[in-house]
């Protein structure tokens, strides 16, 4: 009997993996009559090209039962692969054979024929290992009428349960888990097969379902960052959101939804990360994994690795990461004499000033030292360095070193240079510069923050749990830089964005790395004109998390992408900006860096764009900013007294040294009379000195 199953089986071709049991057990049971038929047709109607057949331990159907049912569906070109849970190792593979489609988003319907009390069993262990997703349907028999309320219990809403039930003879029904919007523990009665399904698809598609949720109450915890939500935490932890773009999205989803929600604070305020020893996650999208919330809708990225824990609906925004520090401070007022000319230019200056003497000495001295003629030629050089001097100063001097023709072309050469070319440029420059104070130079890219983070003591600081921080942990070059130099600091996360652009608002030297948005946002509440805002780093997307598996995410992306065709996200983002108080959209507009990204039309801030040049005011000039060339014109006067008195030191040195020259001639040459001159003088300085100590005490 056995060899004719499997010749039967070749012949058929049904495609099918069957292992045939070793014997016959005649207290086995039959299928109902039909059964294979209604299985066929429900197959065919969901409809699905792969069934795997699940046999467990409590299993009690006749071997051929089941070969006719592969056959029937083998005759329809549906694959069957069967599968038993009869040993750890079976259900092992199983399992793997699950994973493999959740990994690859494949299609996996299994029909499990066992009792009730293995089912629940094996529904917890599906549950507990997390094979849920939308294309994996879970089937189950019974030829029992009613379900036991054991087994519903143990139903997840986002796993897709069926169960097969045969009332009478010929007649089937089929329950369905998700056909019920606002019972999600709950096996809602969706078609019957009594020669036919009484309608197709065999199962209600999620879309139509979730188009009105009845007034379904959903748990969705809020963490309070503007301009996303605004909270207040109560003493009885419980929160009040008071406003936000996304508060707003919500209420729009919940009214065309027909839901209601009730928010909650979740544990950790924070969106959450991933625990790399245990694979878990903490915040937000914790509670999200857990299956514990049903949703989190705020400022979060769509990351790979938040993609192992939740899924994301179709974007709720298109934003840059960027990172904020305080406004560059005005550089000194009294250094703003020598800034027209950057660092390297002053070098050459002075080596040109030193250079046209010399230069024009070598003009005028050539055709004498040519032709042998005698002249001082270091009076020549002096009168030459003097006058390229008072050219330079551009000091009236009618000593013209010479008359001749060559010499009179090179001066007026460097009196063009240095008037034209030098002065007037040099005025100009400092003349705006005095009229527009510079400030200091912005830092607005990573490796301006790097170099600053090392030179200059610059911290950085994100928040906790936040994708920011996962791509300085996980990223490479740059920012595992960035990410070694924040471990020397003490404070390295802090709560919430807005806590950061207080830190850096207080304290000159902190950068806080976030979205840009959420950084341009809080700026504009602080005070735009104390913040600097660098360019953008990477592109980030936000969306709504949801479950794994969770049967309403198509719902929710046909309305999203409603409103961001309709440009209604675009709206509800930049009114936000126009509830800003009065004093903080008065203020100027944040600063952002110069680069060619900032030149690109902002994807969702209209509002955030880089003042015009022509906008910034100018100051008039005042006696503040003309400190210095009083501290320059100070400084020439101490260096003209210091020549002075070096000048006098040097005439009173040259007569006491003539004087020491006509008193020491007249005595003899010899190396006694020398040595015996220097002790007398020494001795009488020693005797001056005590002298002048003993009157003082004297007098005293």
């Amino acid at each position: 009997m056995i060899l004719k199953y499997i010749i039967l089986l070749c012949v058929r071709d049904t495609q099918c993996l069957f292992e045939v049991r070793d014997s016959v057990d005649v207290n086995l049971k039959q299928f109902p009559k039909d059964f294979s038929k209604a299985v066929v047709d429900i197959a065919i109607g969901l409809p699905t090209n792969t069934i795997t057949l699940v046999r467990g331990n409590t299993t009690d159907v006749r071997d051929a039962d089941i070969f006719e049912l592969f056959c029937s569906l083998g005759d329809n070109n549906i694959q069957v692969t069967n599968l038993d849970l009869m040993t750890p190792e079976s259900k092992d593979i199983y399992y793997k054979y699950l994973k493999e489609g959740l990994d690859n988003s494949e299609e996996r319907t299994s029909l499990i024929l066992c009792k009730p009390k293995e089912c629940e069993d094996l529904l917890l262990e599906v549950t507990s290992n997390n094979f849920i997703h939308r294309p994996i349907l879970y089937i189950f028999f019974w030829s029992e009428d009613e379900v036991p309320k054991n087994f519903t219990t143990c139903i997840k809403e986002a796993v897709r349960v069926a169960v097969i039930t045969n009332p009478r003879k010929g007649v089937f029904r089929l329950y369905y888990n998700q056909a019920n919007p606002n019972k999600p523990r709950h096996l809602k009665l969706v078609n019957w097969w009594a020669g036919q399904l009484y309608k197709s698809p065999s199962l209600p598609p999620a879309n139509k379902v979730y188009e009105d949720f009845q007034g379904r109450i959903l748990n969705v915890p809020v963490l309070h960052a503007p301009p996303w939500h605004f909270v207040r935490y109560m003493n009885d932890s419980t929160v009040n959101v008071t406003g936000g773009r996304d508060h707003k999205l919500l209420s729009l989803l919940a009214k065309k939804l027909n839901f209601k929600y009730k928010y909650y604070d979740p544990p950790e305020r924070s969106q959450g990360s991933r625990i790399s020893g245990n694979g878990t996650f903490k915040g937000t999208l914790g509670q999200i994994w857990q299956r514990k919330a049903d949703f989190f809708i705020g400022d979060v990225t769509m990351t790979w690795e938040r993609l192992q824990a939740v899924e994301f609906s179709f974007l709720t925004l298109a934003d840059s990461g960027a990172f904020l520090t305080h406004a560059p401070d005005k550089l000194s007022e009294t250094l703003a004499i020598i800034r027209p000319f950057r660092w390297e230019v002053w070098p050459l200056v002075f080596a040109t000033i030193l250079v046209t003497g010399p230069a024009l000495w070598v003009v005028i001295a050539t055709p004498y030292i040519w032709q042998r003629r005698e002249r001082d030629q270091m009076e020549l050089l002096n009168n030459c360095c003097w006058f390229t001097t008072s050219l330079f100063l551009r000091q009236t001097t009618r000593r013209e070193p010479s008359t001749s023709n060559k010499a009179r072309l090179v001066s007026i050469l460097i009196s063009l240079g240095a008037t034209y070319v030098i002065g007037d440029m040099y005025s100009a420059n400092l003349t705006s510069l005095m009229a527009r104070p510079s400030k200091e130079q912005a830092i607005g890219t990573l490796v301006a923050l790097d170099e600053a983070m090392r030179n200059d003591g610059y911290e950085l600081v994100v928040e906790s749990h936040s994708s920011s921080l996962a791509i300085l942990q996980n990223g490479t070059d740059i920012y595992g830089r960035l990410a070694r130099l924040m471990r020397r600091q003490r404070t390295q996360r802090v709560k919430s964005v807005e806590v950061g652009v207080n830190m850096v608002l207080s304290k000159r030297r902190i950068a806080i790395l976030g979205g840009r948005e959420t950084l341009f946002y809080d700026t504009e509440r602080f005070g735009s004109h104390n913040f600097h805002l660098s360019e953008k780093l990477y592109t980030r997307y936000s969306a709504i998390a949801l479950q794994i598996g969770c049967p309403y995410l198509e719902t929710f992306n046909n309305v999203l992408m409603t409103l961001f065709e309709a440009g209604i996200l675009t709206k509800m983002t930049s009114d936000e900006y126009r509830n800003l108080p009065e004093q903080s959209r008065r203020s100027e507009k944040v600063t952002e860096s110069e680069s060619k990204e900032n030149n690109d039309v902002t994807e969702n801030s209209p509002t955030a764009q880089i003042q015009p040049e022509s906008t910034i005011g100018l100051e008039p000039v005042s006696l503040t900013m003309l400190r210095g060339a009083f501290c320059l014109l100070g400084i020439g006067y101490f260096i003209a007294a210091v020549v002075l008195a070096t000048e006098i030191e040097i005439q009173r040195r040259k007569r006491s040294r003539a004087e020491r020259v006509m008193d020491t001639s007249l005595l003899p040459k010899s190396p006694r009379m020398y040595l015996r001159h220097y002790l007398i003088r020494i001795f009488r300085t020693m005797y001056n000195i005590v002298d002048g100590a003993l009157r003082t005490e004297m007098k005293e």
